[in-house]
């Protein structure tokens, strides 16, 4: 018994499924990641044991070691800085502004930034620190 020959597929049969994968894949990474500015500013990160941040958020206000401020990825001064803080209050509806200090910056320089945030009407703050490599999950964020 003679069976006729099987019709021959075209190679791009199998590129279909792959382009809907990877098609997938793109938007889970866009969906699941996220695009946050970066601060303009360098500031090394205060690291406890007990945090539960691994990442600072990206709508923290930032200070370096030298007082330099940064709000939503730009530069700012403490006068802009208020306006900006005044502009985005409503967004925050009670919650704690999440604030960024550099572990070498004296206590004293941050007066003038707090000044600033309780001009503008913000009532909480919570200074972020990042759980250190290898430390346990826990609660370290100080609030004020």
């Amino acid at each position: 018994m003679r069976l006729a020959p099987r019709p021959r597929r075209p190679a791009d049969d199998g590129i279909v499924p792959l382009i809907n994968i990877v098609f997938l894949l793109l938007i889970f990474f866009l969906i699941a990641g996220t695009i946050a500015p970066r601060p303009e500013i360098a500031v090394a990160y205060p690291e406890t044991r007990v945090s539960p941040v691994t990442r600072p958020p990206a709508d923290a206000v930032f200070v370096s070691a030298g007082g330099y401020i940064s709000y939503r990825g730009a530069a700012v001064g403490p006068e802009t800085l208020t306006a900006m803080i005044a502009a985005d209050l409503p967004d925050l509806a009670g919650e704690h502004l999440p604030v960024v200090v550099d572990r070498a910056l004296p206590a004293k320089e941050l007066s003038p930034v707090l000044n600033a945030l309780t001009v503008a009407g913000v009532t909480k703050v919570r200074l972020i620190t990042l759980r250190a490599r290898g430390a346990g999950r826990g609660a370290g964020r100080g609030e004020s």
